[in-house]
C-alpha cells in the first residue's frame, strides 16, 4: 500500500481541521469521535488562536487510513523521533514476547512497518519448522468406503450415483484455530506493506495456508487456541493476532475509515 506517512510525538498537533485538509478531517475527526466513545485519546481535538486541530493523545502507535494515509506516533524522547520510534518498537516487543534487538531494528522505518516485520519473520518461523495439524471430522461423497458411511444421507445423496459412499471420516489437517488466525492476520497485513521482504514472506506464508480456512469470528477461534509444549512456537505470533483481533486485548483501535490501528499506553 503507497501511503502518506504523518509522523508525531505525543501531544503534537496532527493536522489542522481546515477545508484543505477534507478527506483527512473527516478521517481523523470520525477516529476521534471512536477514541473519545472509548475513553482511549489516541488522537483528540484541541483549539488554538480560534483554529480546530488533530492532536496526538498521550497513546504511541499507528494508524493507517483506508486512503493509506499512516499516522505515526511516537513517544517524546531525547534522541528525537530516532530513538522515539526505538522505545515504541522495544514496547511492542514486550507486549508480544519477542526479543528486541537493534539488528533488526531501521530507526527509519516506520512502526506499523517494524510490527508487520516482526509478525512476517515469526510466522515464516512457525512454517519452516512445520505447521500443527490436527484431526478433523468430514463428510464428503467418496468412491471408497473410508470411515462410518452415513446411511440415510447416502441414499438422499446417491440413489441414482451407485458408485459413490457418503461418509464420514477423520483427516489430518492443518486447518486448526491457530493456523486460521495467522491466516487472517496475514491476509490483512499484506494490504498494508510498502516493503517488498515483509510482502514476500506475507506471500509466502499465505501459500502455505492454503488449505487452511479463513475464519468468520476470529473471536472464538481463540477460544479453540490449545496451550501446550507443541503450540510454544505459536506464542508471539499468536500475541500479534490477539493485538490485532482481540478487544480485550486494549491495543486495538477501529473506526469507519481505519484499515488497521495499534496504540498503546507506554510502559502499562
Amino acid at each position: 500500500m503507497d501511503t502518506r506517512h504523518i509522523c508525531v510525538s505525543v501531544n503534537e498537533r496532527i493536522a489542522e481541521f481546515s477545508p484543505r485538509n477534507k478527506e483527512l478531517s473527516k478521517m481523523l475527526g470520525e477516529f476521534t469521535e471512536v477514541c473519545a466513545a472509548e475513553g482511549r485519546e489516541a488522537v483528540t481535538v484541541s483549539r488554538y488562536n480560534g483554529l480546530k486541530y488533530f492532536t496526538a493523545g498521550t497513546y504511541c502507535g499507528f494508524a493507517c487510513f483506508s486512503d493509506g494515509t499512516l499516522i505515526e506516533i511516537l513517544p517524546s524522547a531525547d534522541g528525537g523521533a530516532a530513538e522515539g520510534r526505538k522505545e515504541l518498537c522495544e514496547e511492542f516487543c514486550r507486549r508480544c514476547g519477542f526479543e528486541f534487538s537493534m539488528s533488526g531494528f531501521d530507526p527509519d522505518r516506520n512502526f506499523m512497518e517494524y510490527f508487520i516485520s516482526v509478525f512476517a519473520s515469526e510466522t515464516m518461523k512457525i512454517i519452516k519448522s512445520g505447521v500443527l495439524s490436527a484431526y478433523a471430522s468430514r463428510e464428503e461423497n467418496m468412491t471408497s468406503v473410508h470411515g462410518t458411511i452415513l446411511f440415510a444421507e447416502n441414499i438422499r445423496r446417491n440413489l441414482v450415483h451407485r458408485e459413490r459412499v457418503y461418509v464420514r471420516h477423520d483427516v489430518f489437517t492443518p486447518d486448526r484455530a491457530e493456523n486460521r488466525i495467522i491466516k487472517a492476520a496475514a491476509a490483512m497485513l499484506i494490504k498494508l506493506t510498502a516493503n517488498s521482504h515483509s510482502s514476500h514472506l506475507l506471500m509466502e506464508a499465505l501459500s502455505f495456508l492454503d488449505e487452511v480456512a479463513v475464519p468468520y469470528d476470529i473471536t472464538a477461534e481463540f477460544g479453540k487456541c490449545i496451550n501446550t509444549r507443541n503450540t510454544k512456537k505459536y506464542s508471539t505470533t499468536l500475541n500479534i493476532c490477539r493485538m490485532l483481533f482481540d478487544r480485550n486485548e486494549g491495543t486495538a483501535f477501529s473506526g469507519k475509515y481505519i484499515s488497521c490501528a495499534q496504540f498503546y499506553r507506554m510502559g502499562s
